[in-house]
């Protein structure tokens, strides 16, 4: 389904690791993206987004972050490049459309896999 791999990036004397994500099935490369991007941003505030909606608190709701913008629906969840038409010769990712719990438990572990990381 997938494989979460770390990776070192290097800058003369500067060395960082990075989690990467990487899907099986190509059409799911904005999930990763997602994943990778924005999932971090405000301490994973996107799970609280996500069980809202999961819980029935919401019918709906909306989210961007730097790349990706979501339409959260309790069954379906669209993740959308938000570079899409935005810059001549830039390539995007295609849109999908995931299953909501599927893509709570996708934020779970990558949450769990970056703090396992910072240890």
């Amino acid at each position: 389904m997938y494989q979460i791999r770390e990776v070192v990036l290097k800058n003369e004397h500067v060395k960082r690791k990075r989690l990467i994500i990487e899907f099986n099935d190509p059409a799911k490369a904005i999930v990763g993206e997602f994943l990778m991007a924005d999932a971090s941003l405000l301490n994973f505030s996107i799970l609280d987004d996500l069980n809202k909606v999961l819980s029935g608190e919401r019918h709906y709701n909306e989210s961007s972050g730097h790349r990706c913008s979501l339409e959260i629906r309790s069954d379906q969840t669209l993740i959308e490049d938000l570079f899409e038409d935005m810059y001549e010769n830039f390539e995007t990712l295609p849109a999908y459309e995931i299953d909501t719990k599927e893509l709570r438990d996708l934020v779970v572990i990558w949450k769990e896999e970056i703090e396992e990381l910072k240890k």
